[in-house]
């Protein structure tokens, strides 16, 4: 068995009639060829005969092969394509599968780790280490402990494993670092984070050289993420609900960021802090109506379907001008490529973080009808030790003016519509364990896509030929030429930094 996700259409259908041709062809392929054969883990089961409706179901794979064959054009049918966040590290640790659990032995049998980070002298508590182990035939593997109130963090492995690194990231107020070949007693001293908001170096090469409250102001965006918060800058930010396995929970409350991953992009775009708080960051445009819809259950990647529905809600129910994803999957999907192009077709365009794998373009980036965001970083601005200060390329043509490079870890290709900050790039957090109001360091293309969407709003926000458009395909052909007229050079190949950096 093996899991399926099967969707109508909608893009290009503009008549009604259209529309509920497109769902009873699904019904009649579904409810009355497949669904005796397949166990539903989810139906979205829309009450207008025009949404779409999408599918998640278990079934044996020989005969969904067979399946596919013979549906109409209305409808999808596809194995399960799961997304992940696109949040960034050297490409060696990023290469590693995602985290497993290995069995816990007593130090001594085998080999052990013990971590102590301090930060400002004292025990950081609650810091997530991640212990990445290298097996004999070259596998690498995570292991994640939070510290004690000593600052503490044990591993213990098998001797067929070997320590590669540690990367230690603490709660919030300080920089993520990064030991390689740590031995079996590691002591860390974490920088603070720099007290300099609420701009940074970020804001400015976006063209924001100063704060403003109501940049972006009339202009609606929507995340589809992980979820956000509970944290106080974000308070203004609406909850939409959850979409998993092809239902959609408007219910799910607010402040349920199931990672920290949608907290931090929504942070990006439209961080309120109060004035006078150092510590804390701006949204690029903190004047934007701000959408956030959960797609993640907790510690899994997202489907293609849930995706679609969240586009579909935030595009026709919010009337969201742009949607920020900062996900991306290696393989192609009809079932989201409809609905981004069913958007458009509503005036709304998709954002998308580019990928972080060094090489091609991940999926939606990759799509044509959606925005492509590679990830740039500013020399010098990570401390040593860093996880940012080690996203830095090797290749000299990725250095371009003001000492801005494309990170080591950011796709690329002819794909790129444009390039944005996303190295070290420091925002909200939930304020979970202790913490009040934290702001925290991540590296990716995850970061790029939010900060390129910020400033493509607050772009947006100012144009009174944008604002007088209808909410159909003219508007979003619009904005996206907009992005190509607002975008500035900073010396690198197209293939690496699109039409530039948009500018506010």
């Amino acid at each position: 068995m093996a899991r399926f996700v099967m969707a109508s259409r909608r893009a290009g259908m503009f008549e009604e009639s259209r529309k509920r041709q497109s769902r009873d062809a699904l019904h009649r392929a579904f409810d009355n060829r497949i669904a005796s054969r397949a166990t539903v883990l989810g139906d979205s089961k829309p009450k207008s005969e025009i949404e779409r409706r999408v599918v998640v179901f278990d079934a044996d794979p020989s005969e969904m092969q067979a399946e596919r064959a013979s549906l109409p054009q209305d409808v999808i049918l596809e194995p399960e394509i799961l997304h992940y966040t696109t949040a960034g590290r050297p490409l060696d640790l990023r290469r590693a599968p995602p985290a497993s659990t290995l069995a816990s032995l007593p130090l001594g049998a085998g080999s052990g780790v013990v971590l102590t980070a301090l930060g400002r002298g004292a025990p950081l508590v609650n810091a997530a280490a991640t212990l990445y182990l290298r097996s004999l035939g070259g596998e690498i593997r995570e292991v994640v402990v939070r510290t004690n109130a000593q600052g503490q963090a044990r591993f213990s492995f098998g001797a067929f494993f070997t320590a590669a690194a540690l990367v230690v990231e603490p709660v919030g107020g300080f920089w993520s670092v990064l030991v390689r070949g740590p031995g079996a007693n590691v002591t860390i001293e974490v920088p603070p984070l720099p007290a300099t908001g609420p701009i940074e170096w970020w804001h400015r090469t976006l063209g924001a050289n100063g704060a403003d409250a109501n940049r972006g102001s009339g202009i609606r965006v929507g995340v589809l993420d992980t979820g956000v918060g509970p944290h106080p800058h974000l308070a203004h930010v609406m909850n939409v609900g959850a979409f998993i396995d092809g239902t959609h929970d408007p219910s799910v409350p607010a402040g349920q960021d199931v990672d920290l991953h949608g907290s931090h992009v929504c942070g990006i775009i439209g961080a309120r802090p109060p004035d006078g708080a150092a510590h804390a960051f701006a949204g690029v445009a903190p004047g934007v109506t701000l959408l956030s819809g959960r797609i993640f259950p907790a510690g899994m990647g997202a489907n293609q379907g849930d995706i679609a529905l969240g586009i579909d809600h935030l595009s026709r129910v919010q009337r969201a001008d742009l949607i920020n994803m900062s996900l991306g999957a290696d393989e192609p999907s009809n079932i989201e490529r409809d609905a981004i192009i069913d958007a458009l077709e509503r005036g709304t365009l998709c954002i998308c973080a580019a990928g972080n794998k060094g090489g091609a373009v991940t999926f939606p980036g990759a799509f044509p009808e959606a925005i492509a965001v590679s990830a740039i970083g500013l020399a010098g601005w990570g401390p040593p030790g860093t996880i940012a200060a080690g996203n830095v390329p090797a290749e000299p043509d990725k250095f371009g003016d003001e000492n801005l490079f494309l990170a080591s870890f950011s796709c690329f290709g002819e794909e790129i519509d444009c390039a944005a900050p996303g190295v070290g790039i420091i925002s909200t957090v939930p304020a979970l364990l202790g913490a009040l109001d934290p702001y925290a360091p991540l590296d990716g293309t995850s970061m790029a896509s939010p900060a390129a969407c910020g400033a493509i709003a607050s772009s947006l926000a100012r144009s009174a030929a944008y604002r007088s458009l209808p909410r159909d395909l003219s508007r979003a052909s619009f904005a996206r030429e907009h992005i190509s007229r607002s975008c500035r050079s900073i010396g690198l190949p197209q293939r690496y930094q699109g039409a530039g950096v948009p500018q506010v």
